[in-house]
């Protein structure tokens, strides 16, 4: 039957089932797989509604309910039972769905009209089903790098819930054959992986236990489905939080985020209204605000400038910050926060509750950058003394470690895409999509940081390696001597920054040391730029770590010869009073460590007073 014949006989079977649907709106396929809704006329008793309304008889819809009861009627086991103990609440409906649309069943099939309709593995589209070519232009976007994995997922799930079948469900030829694809499973690569799915099994429907169709199962929920729980007023029944449902008709209609619709249920009838009806236009549908990934996994397709897209950062958090997190009152993201899909994988499961061991995802868009994100990343470089809240170090820290992982990331994008697959153009406005959002970010942390750093509050607390050069001239012109430098421009260009704050900071640690002889117990003008805060923390360190391992003075024994002894003798007045050591050294470095940040591309080493 032509696809035109198909669409005919699911409208049919629709209104014989008591839908309504108006005379004005046909169905057309718009490209294989893609079946759209178009409102074709502007007069008539419909024009005087306010929008457009379908409705649609409980009886219609597929539900988790409906697999239980037919499961139930061919073969003896408490099906309700097993769907409780798979991990996701829709195994059961998704493996109905692969059996219901079998040859064996099809024909005899209330659902028949609209099992026939749905599209293939390939028409669907999904990244799932990409060739090797196409999975390699994904490369370092959060998809490229997750796919893989979220098949793994899927195939946990499907393995689970094909084990707890009871012998008396009647199962395909080729049953135990598939359940070798478990086992063999970690060995495909893309191309297997693709040849499997698409080339060897798209159009075996009868083989309703394979993974390829449990995975067609998977996808057609994960773009059709509704959330079951709208019919708890029409349908006794104790709908879970997750379960899906499908609506036969009303699920052919497509997305668009600007379209006005609701969704409703009374009567036993589930209610489409849309008030953005346009006559001789397509009548859309809203999935909700979907960024580009979910709609790519989940339509094979991509919006350009969609103002709901959005980017993952995995992050791993170590054990012990996680209770530190809570008692500061830092609420980590859940599922809830961050998705509007009703079928969900267990990796997004994972981010709620307190299953977090293989890390917390946050979403960033073009307009959020999280506050959570913000204080995970400063707790992240929280250092031993800060012990009191969220310092101005840690703020600082933290931005320039989000700024960097938001950097990388962006540069793993690939947007120089030569190919010609189909699926080219949907690929590059995604990772343009994602690198719109990364840059867009980047700037605002470097706006944040910025105002942090010319705060007249912070200014005080803050040294720079610029400002120590302006204002503590003994200290330049000994560098000028014993370096070769006289600026602090020539210090960055030759990569002496780390030196030349390991001799400062002891410099300052000498504070005393350095008294003008004609005003007792002072500093003279150039030592006064000798911050006490700094000395304060060098005794911190020297007490809290005590000696150095002999490990240390090992490791420093180098750069301690190749500098301090010179400049013991070119320049005594700094370098010949107080002490000078080894130990001073790896001291001096443990410090600079403890009290600063590394800001921005230049990696310039910024001094934050301890608090």
């Amino acid at each position: 039957m032509s696809t035109l014949g198909k669409i005919d006989e699911l409208v049919s079977w629709s209104k014989s089932n008591g839908a309504l649907v108006s005379q004005n709106v046909s169905f057309r396929q718009i490209s294989p797989g893609n079946i759209g809704a178009f409102y074709g006329s502007s007069h008539g008793e419909d024009a005087k509604l306010e929008g457009y309304q379908m409705r649609l008889p409980v009886k219609l819809v597929v539900t988790l309910c409906d697999a239980i009861e037919s499961f139930q009627k061919d073969s003896e086991g408490d099906f309700k039972e097993i769907s409780r103990q798979t991990s996701s609440i829709n195994s059961l409906l998704k493996l109905y769905l692969a059996r219901e649309r079998s040859s064996k069943y099809l024909t005899s099939s209330f659902y028949k009209p609209y099992l026939q309709l749905l599209p293939t593995l390939k028409d669907i589209n999904s990244p799932y089903c990409w060739t090797a070519d196409d999975k390699d232009l994904l490369k370092g976007t959060n998809l490229g790098n997750s796919l893989k994995e979220n098949i793994g997922q899927l195939v946990e799930e499907w393995w689970q819930v094909i084990n707890l079948l009871p012998e008396s469900v009647e199962k395909p030829d080729a049953h135990f054959v598939n359940m070798k694809f478990y086992y063999e499973f970690k060995f495909y690569k893309d191309e297997d992986l693709y040849n499997y799915f698409v080339v060897q099994n798209e159009n075996d429907a009868d083989n309703w236990t394979s993974f390829p169709n449990y995975l067609w199962a998977s996808l057609i929920l994960k773009s059709r489905s509704f959330p079951a729980y709208l019919l708890k007023s029409a349908v006794d029944a104790d709908f879970k939080r997750d379960e899906a449902m499908l609506l036969p008709l009303v699920d052919l209609l497509n997305h668009d985020s600007k379209a006005n619709v609701s969704w409703s249920v009374d009567d036993k009838c589930f209610n489409f209204k849309s008030d953005s009806v346009v006559p001789n236009a397509q009548l859309y549908n809203n999935y909700g605000l979907k960024g580009n990934e979910e709609l790519l996994l989940a339509y094979g397709f991509c919006i350009e400038d969609n103002a709901s897209d959005s980017v993952a950062l995995k992050i791993k958090i170590p054990q012990h910050l996680m209770s530190e997190l809570q008692k500061n009152n830092i609420k980590l993201p859940t599922i809830e926060d961050y998705t509007t899909s009703v079928v969900r994988s267990d990796n997004e499961k994972k981010a709620k509750g307190d299953e977090y061991e293989d890390g917390v995802l946050f979403f960033i868009t073009n307009d959020n950058l999280p506050e959570n994100l913000l204080e995970v990343f400063q707790f992240l470089v929280k250092n031993k003394w800060e012990n009191n809240g969220i310092t101005l170090r840690m703020k600082l820290a933290g931005l320039n470690q989000l700024r960097q992982a938001l950097e990388s990331k962006n540069n793993l994008l690939n947007t120089d895409i030569v190919s010609k697959s189909n699926n080219a153009a949907t690929i590059k406005t995604y990772i343009q999509s994602q690198r719109k959002i990364y840059l867009a970010n980047i700037k605002k942390i470097k706006r944040l940081e910025k105002e942090l750093l010319s705060d007249s509050e912070n200014k005080p607390h803050l040294v720079t390696l610029k400002n120590v050069f302006k204002k503590d001239h003994k200290f330049q012109q000994s560098l000028l001597v014993s370096l070769g430098v006289s600026s602090y421009d020539e210090i960055v260009n030759s990569q002496f920054s780390d030196q030349a704050w390991l001799l400062y900071l002891i410099r300052c640690y000498n504070r005393d040391e350095y008294v003008n002889p004609n005003e007792s117990d002072s500093l003279g003008d150039d030592d006064n730029y000798l911050p006490k805060w700094i000395k304060d923390a060098f005794l911190r360190v020297e007490k809290e770590e005590g000696e150095p391992s002999a490990a240390e003075v090992v490791q420093y024994k180098d750069l301690y010869l190749g500098l301090i002894p010179q400049l013991a003798e070119i320049v005594p007045e700094i370098y010949n009073r107080g002490k000078w050591r080894v130990q001073e050294l790896i001291r001096s470095a443990k410090l600079l460590d403890t009290i600063s940040f590394v800001r921005g591309k230049e990696q310039e080493c910024i001094l934050v007073e301890t608090e």
